[in-house]
């Protein structure tokens, strides 16, 4: 038997074993169709509209209470699936099957338990496992669980092929993060499911934002999660090879949470700020602040589309034209592209005050997009824009009795005029308006706004403000990010190592809109 036989022979069988492992990609394929149920409640009734009920009759107003730190991130997240009554609806990017992510799915096993409807969809390509938790969990009988968008080859070894015959479709994803309880509670923001977004990782964590929002915004993100749900990129995970171990998975559910409950104490600092969370807001002890405010979020159409828009960034490009005072802007992935340049230029023209805080090269988690950045940064300092890049030393906090080495920053934050704040899954580059699926929430309150603009200045306090000197750029800081150490002034990209300069030097191949 000769070594090409072999080789034919060995890529037979991989070829076969791809295909006994495989998906359709769309509800198209299927003989019968899916039949979607929503249940029909009265969200006065639910536990979170009754501390505000004289607010929430009023059907065009919202409240919002901001969320920063991601350990109270989680909590929240947590207290609203131990709250809810009737319904949790949840769409994210990515899930990671770790430690904070088993403690959220147990509450959302809890509610499932207590009768409340379930409804997950995640977006394939951040997906950890075909046999992670949140697919599980699918196999319980008030709890359904759809992936968006999914590869057909559930072998991710096997992908490559996939990625390069269908790339278009592959390429674009579902970026959208919602938190919905009741059809009246609503966490959007930049965070994923897992440890990194919830301060839990022993070395980088991300620094990161989202907002709690009651009334008219969440009712909106409903009925845009029922978009994306019935949308035929949405598959029913029973339709993956795994479903057969999904029923020895419930079976043994109990056994999972005995070894999550196992450290006693941990899990009840766990439950004692659960209970004091939601006493706080049956109380109304935490400052809600009431506005207008609307959702703006993509169709689940772009990922189809030849020639793909965004709602979001023409929506936000006509507020950026028409801002009089100021604009913070505060983004993970920061690449405005021509126009945007044009529009940040104009601004400053007029009278306005534009900050920029981004990611540094050394806090960056995506070479690619900095290599992008760095075309228009310098561009954006001799415009006369505050330009801040997030410094990777000054997020170490402390996680299970050890310094972490830093932060990632993944905010999408603006706020406009001190008065009209966007917060959500948006960050401005070519991914998020022309490639993958967002959604942002557009808040009218100038308390909430003064809040979110303080978040901002915090992260900037301890991030590389660039200047001018001479006409070439610098990186200025404090020399302790932590403290008050004198400034400490660089003039080539800080924080890093001639390796990752020479890295950062290759990203520059990358096409501008594939970033």
């Amino acid at each position: 038997m000769n070594d090409t036989y072999i080789t034919l022979m060995i890529f037979i069988f991989f070829f076969v074993l791809a295909g006994c492992a495989s998906v359709v990609p769309s509800t198209h394929y299927l003989k019968k169709p899916i039949k979607s149920t929503w249940i029909d409640y009265n969200y006065l009734d639910s536990p979170f509209a009754l501390p505000y009920l004289d607010k929430l009759q009023t059907k065009d107003q919202s409240g919002a209470m901001l969320i920063s730190d991601g350990s109270y991130a989680l909590l929240h997240r947590a207290s609203l699936a131990r709250m809810a009554k009737f319904s949790l609806e949840i769409q994210t990017y990515i899930y990671k099957n770790d430690i904070t992510s088993r403690v959220l799915m147990h509450e959302i096993w809890l509610a499932a338990n207590r009768g409340v409807k379930v409804k997950m969809i995640i977006d394939d390509n951040g997906l950890d496992s075909d046999y992670s938790d949140i697919i599980m969990l699918n196999g319980h009988p008030n709890i359904e669980v759809k992936v968006f968008n999914p590869y057909r080859n559930r072998i991710k070894a096997f992908r490559l092929p996939e990625m390069v015959f269908h790339f278009n479709r592959i390429n674009r994803r579902m970026h959208n993060k919602l938190f919905i309880a009741d059809g009246v509670a609503l966490i959007i923001g930049g965070r994923n499911i897992a440890d990194t977004y919830f301060n839990n990782k022993t070395d980088i964590n991300f620094s990161d934002t989202d907002a709690l929002f009651l009334g008219k915004i969440a009712a909106q993100a409903r009925e845009s999660f029922k978009q994306y749900w019935e949308y035929h990129r949405a598959i029913p995970v029973e339709f993956l090879p795994s479903k057969h171990k999904m029923k020895k998975f419930i079976k043994h559910y109990n056994a999972t949470i005995a070894d999550l409950e196992a450290d006693s104490a941990e899990w009840d600092k766990y439950e004692h700020a659960i209970t004091e969370f939601i006493q706080r807001y049956e109380n109304k002890i935490n400052t809600m602040h009431w506005g207008n405010g609307y959702l703006i979020a993509d169709d689940p159409e772009k990922i189809d589309a030849k020639i793909p828009t965004s709602k979001i960034y023409k929506e936000l490009g006509n507020v950026l034209a028409s801002a009089t005072d100021s604009i913070y802007v505060s983004s993970a992935y920061f690449v405005p592209g021509k126009n945007g340049l044009a529009t940040m230029k104009d601004f400053v023209q007029r009278g306005g005050n534009l900050f920029v805080l981004t990611n540094s090269l050394s806090s960056t988690d995506s070479l690619p997009v900095y290599a992008g950045w760095e075309r228009y940064r310098d561009k954006l300092v001799k415009a006369g824009v505050y330009v801040y890049e997030y410094r990777k030393s000054a997020g170490k906090i402390k996680v299970r009795g050890r310094m972490t080495s830093g932060a990632s920053l993944h905010s999408k934050t603006f706020v406009i005029d001190n008065k009209i704040t966007w917060i959500g899954s948006f960050n401005l580059d070519p991914r998020s308006s022309i490639i993958n699926t967002e959604v942002v929430a557009v808040f009218d309150n100038e308390d909430f706004a003064k809040e979110t603009t303080n978040l901002i200045h915090i992260d900037m306090q301890g991030a590389w403000r660039l200047e001018l000197e001479k006409g070439k750029t610098k990186w200025c800081a404090q020399n302790d990010p932590n403290g008050e150490d004198g400034i400490i002034c660089v003039t080539k990209l800080p924080d890093t190592s001639l390796w990752l300069r020479f890295l950062n030097l290759l990203m520059k191949i990358f096409p501008e809109n594939q970033l």
